[in-house]
């Protein structure tokens, strides 16, 4: 009965001797907390980083519909290899464009696409940016919405018109705050005028953005802009999704026999529906997702490998005060709870405090890099309980070995 009252009385002092020694060692329990709250915060920031990027991603391919055909040129490897030493590919042509419209049932809407990085001029600013001559119904497609102006219409292609309309990008870093509807904008040194700006969509986890393009009739950019008579993409919406392999086998037999391909020659352009997008975007997106979580985790690691270099240096200066304590009735036990408990309680508390901090940082940071802000609370646990493990684990060896010391050589360490 007395011994487990000492015991009792030993468990009872624990918790404020926690608190004390804490005090004691300031410095050294700072960096505890340190340690472990910049692995949690950093696990959890690129937890719910990665989360907002797919969710961009998704947000991007729900826009774009699941009945959508994009062809573009440039397939067969003499093509790719012409297209990678910067030469000019033609092997879509407005005749194949007309000829698919005019063939391929079940098009409800069609744009053909040219596209090339130009100067852009507007007062004294001036950027390279991507311009896309592009049809009408490249916005219905792409699901674009308008944040101010309107959109150019058939009537401004058919007489190749030089209107222009802006991602949200553009018009902030030419025309700051300031409209740019109605203003004049010089791409290539040929003026321009401003019709509309689209609303911002902002970055996907890769880093691409739609919103730093512009946008000018498919004529105009052929005509004035470019000096091309090829396109680098056709858009097709289809009247349904059902369509979608039907249209994908008649668009590439008639391009095949309008390129007068032989049967042992590889296509010269790609068919690719939504579907194949979709799985490209995705997988490109849970790759980078998995490199960014696995990062973020890899930190509470390096985290709890601090916590083990301070705990060991605090046994090491704590070895006198260990030998006294033994020699005073305190069994290894004790001691080892002792300082497991001690750097435990700090690290749980940096823990915590990480996790709050890492979730601050992520809604900081979803609205720099304008990502949906997406909180993965079960990840997020997921990183709390494995940083706290990780860091008991890493803080009972040191315990341990203070345990197991001689209490005759502890007294007489210097």
């Amino acid at each position: 009965m007395l011994d487990e009252a000492s015991r009792f009385r030993t468990w009872r002092r624990l918790v404020p001797g926690i608190f004390r020694q804490a005090w004691r060692y300031k410095l050294r329990s700072s960096l505890v907390i340190l340690c472990a709250a910049l692995g949690v915060a950093g696990a959890t920031t690129a937890v719910n980083y990665a989360s907002g990027g797919r969710e961009q991603v998704l947000t991007q391919i729900r826009r774009l519909g699941s009945n959508v055909l994009a062809v573009t040129a440039g397939q067969s490897r003499g093509v790719a290899d012409r297209a990678r030493t910067g030469a000019i590919v033609t092997t879509l042509v407005p005749a194949d464009y007309q000829a698919i419209r005019r063939e391929v049932p079940g098009i409800l809407r069609a744009s053909g696409r040219v596209s090339g990085s130009l100067r852009l001029k507007a007062g004294y600013l001036s950027k390279v940016a991507p311009v896309l001559g592009v049809e009408p119904a490249w916005f219905a497609m792409k699901s674009w919405e308008l944040a101010g102006g309107a959109l150019y219409g058939a009537e401004d292609d058919r007489r190749s018109a030089r209107v222009a309309v802006i991602g949200a990008t553009v018009a902030r870093d030419l025309y700051g705050d300031e409209s740019p509807v109605g203003e004049r904008l010089f791409i290539n040194r040929v003026p321009f005028e401003v019709v509309g700006v689209l609303r911002e969509r902002g970055r996907g986890i890769d880093g691409s953005t739609e919103d730093g393009q512009v946008y000018v009739p498919l004529s105009t950019a052929m005509r004035r802009l470019l000096n091309v008579d090829h396109y680098d993409a056709i858009l097709l919406e289809m009247d349904g999704p059902a369509r979608m392999p039907v249209a994908t086998r008649d668009i590439t037999d008639l391009l095949r026999e309008r390129h007068r391909m032989s049967d042992f020659r590889p296509d010269d352009f790609r068919v690719q529906s939504q579907t194949d997008l979709i799985d490209a975007q995705l997988a490109s997106a849970d790759r980078l997702s998995f490199l960014v979580r696995w990062i973020g985790r890899s930190g509470l690691a390096v985290a709890g490998l601090g916590i083990l270099a301070i705990a060991w240096i605090t046994v090491r200066d704590r070895t006198r005060e260990i030998g006294t304590r033994r020699a005073l009735g305190a069994t290894a036990p004790d001691v080892f709870f002792q300082f497991a408990a001690e750097a435990g309680f700090l690290a749980t508390l940096g823990a915590i405090l990480g996790l709050l901090a890492g979730l601050v940082a992520a809604v900081i940071l979803a609205g720099q890099a304008r990502l949906p802000l997406v909180i993965d609370g079960a990840n997020a646990i997921v990183a709390l309980v494995l940083a706290i493990t990780l860091n008991l684990t890493f803080a009972s060896w040191p315990a341990l070995r203070a345990a197991r010391m001689d209490p005759i050589r502890a007294l007489r360490h210097e």
